[in-house]
Parts: structure tokens; sequence; C-alpha cells
């Protein structure tokens, strides 16, 4: 698994179309301009200004983790063709974590690498392809989906593969952009958001989160998952 961040993101955009609502224009000091997006953007839920600060990341990967990412519609990808490329180089399996199941499928491996030797065409022996077979690609989020994505994937209820891609995307964001994406950045449900104020409770955490959309969705049960956070708390 690799996972690298292939642009130079900025905030410029985004601090510029703050401006523009409020016909502010955009602060030089990058201090006031985080500030402003903090406010607007985190606290009071305007998220819409995010869409306009993109991030271009080049992933090698598990088809698992592609066949996940791809769920996340506001995104744009561009995938390595199974069907030009399978006869070009090294067929790469990733880790199940599990022994028993790591051989069969290096078995298996065997067998596609077998079947490409022969001179089998890609368009056949590419559909034998599990979903642990490394892909590569390139996909680019706004800012906006990325929240959403890394909220979802980086929770300890995501499948491993695509956790530890998420967690690797985080890693890749800079430092000064991170506020963004943090666990406390304010990413709330809706269900959340609406019983905050009551509760008192400002952010949920991650894991709440995806509790909150996988088990209460949609939210009938008013404001279980803030309880669920104050349990665990």
């Amino acid at each position: 698994m690799k996972v690298e961040l292939i642009n130079e993101p900025t905030l410029e955009f985004t601090d510029k179309a703050i401006g523009e609502c409020y016909d502010k224009g955009c602060y030089t000091d990058v201090d006031k301009r985080d500030n402003r997006i903090k406010k607007v953007a985190l606290k009071a839920k305007h998220s819409s200004v995010l869409e306009f600060t993109e991030f271009i990341f080049e992933i090698t990967a598990s088809t698992k983790v592609l066949l996940e990412q791809t769920r996340h519609r506001v995104a744009s990808y561009a995938c390595k063709s199974s069907r030009y490329t399978l006869n070009k180089g090294e067929i790469v399996f990733e880790s199940t974590g599990d022994k028993e199941i790591d051989h069969l499928l290096s078995k298996w491996k065997r067998t596609i690498g077998e079947e490409v030797s022969k001179g089998k065409s890609n368009e056949i022996t590419s559909l034998m392809l599990p979903q642990v077979y490394q892909y590569r690609w390139v996909v680019k989020f706004n800012a906006r989906s990325l929240q959403n994505f890394l909220a979802l994937r980086r929770a300890s209820s995501a499948h491993f593969h695509i956790r530890d891609v998420a967690e690797a995307m985080y890693d890749e964001i800079p430092n000064d952009m991170k506020y963004l994406f943090d666990k406390e950045a304010g990413q709330t449900c809706e269900n959340c958001a609406y019983y905050q104020e009551q509760y008192d409770d400002k952010n949920c955490s991650t894991d709440t989160i995806f509790k909150c959309i996988l088990f209460d969705y949609p939210h009938k049960k008013s404001y279980g998952c803030i309880e669920w956070n104050k349990k665990e708390s």
C-alpha cells in the first residue's frame, strides 16, 4: 500500500469564496484566514466553501479499497487498466491478515501468472483477479468530500484496508490544513448537530458519527447517538 499527495493544495480559493459571500475580500494574514475558515466552514457548517480546495492523491492499494472509495461520489478517478497492463510486470496481492487465506491466494496468483505466460488475453485473465489485487490510481477530492471520506473511513468500524489508506491520506495532508480533517473538527451528523446545544456535546467522535449513520439512520431515535457518545466518554 502506498499513498502520495501529488498536488499542492491551497486554501486561497476557499478564503476567496468566503470573502465573496460577505463582500470582504481575502485575508493576507494566514491566522486570520484560518480562523475565518474555522468559523464559517467548521463551526457554522457552511462547508460548501471547502469545495474550492482540492487534493489529488496517487494510491497503490487493493481492489477492495478502490471499490469502497468509489462509493464516494464527489471525486474524480483515473485507474490503471488491468486490461492493458496485467501482462506488464509483477502481479501483486495485498495481505488479508489471514495466513491460510493468503496461502490460498498465493496459489491462485501463480495460476493467474501461468495463464498470462501462456499468452492468454488480458481481457480473460483480468477476470480472474480477486479483491486483494493491487491497483494504482489517481483520485481528486475537494476538501468537503475528503472530510466525509476521512470521517467514515478512518473509523474503527471501517475495513482495515481502506482504514490504512485513509490514515495514510490524512498523513499526506499538509500540517497547516489538518485542522479541516481532525476528529475534533466538528464533523457531526445532522442528528448530533440538532441535539448538540441541548446536550452541550460540541463534537462527536469519528466512531460515533459512523455508528449513528449505520444504526440510527434516518435518526428516528432522536438523540441516540449523543447519549451513546456520553456513555463512552
